[in-house]
């Protein structure tokens, strides 16, 4: 049973462990407070310890994360990805930034009728947080 509710979401990810080449991976699937779910190139071993970075979030987000489960699903890998520090603040401001991204996403889908990237929404915010 899971303990926190997901964000569905595209942001990119960045994921890296010592040894082991840059996860590739267009994009998060699904983040919480707890971990996040991510589409990869290459399945890695439960138990790796990896560092994650959100580069879209204001500032780019890096937390420190271990690989919980690893699947194959249709068209590819899924890991999951525990947060080691959960208590350090850092993934309550990345779910945090995540929603309001994927909010102020639907909100222009609704009022503009535009469709936007996740990562295009996160630019826009960002812009108007600048200005503001």
């Amino acid at each position: 049973m899971r303990t926190h509710i997901r964000q569905p979401t595209q942001i990119p990810v960045e994921v890296t462990a010592p040894d082991i080449p840059v996860i590739r991976s267009p994009h998060l699937k699904n983040i919480s407070f707890g971990g996040l779910c991510l589409r990869a190139d290459r399945p890695l071993k439960a138990g790796t310890s990896v560092n994650i970075r959100l580069p879209s979030l204001d500032p780019d987000f890096e937390t420190r994360g271990r690989i919980s489960w690893c699947r194959q699903e249709r068209g590819g890998i899924e890991l999951g990805v525990e947060f080691l520090d959960p208590d350090s603040g850092t993934p309550l401001h990345m779910v945090e930034q995540v929603c309001d991204i994927e909010r102020y996403r639907k909100q222009v889908l609704q009022q503009e009728g535009r469709h936007i990237t996740s990562e295009e929404a996160a630019r826009e915010l960002h812009r108007q947080q600048v200005t503001h």
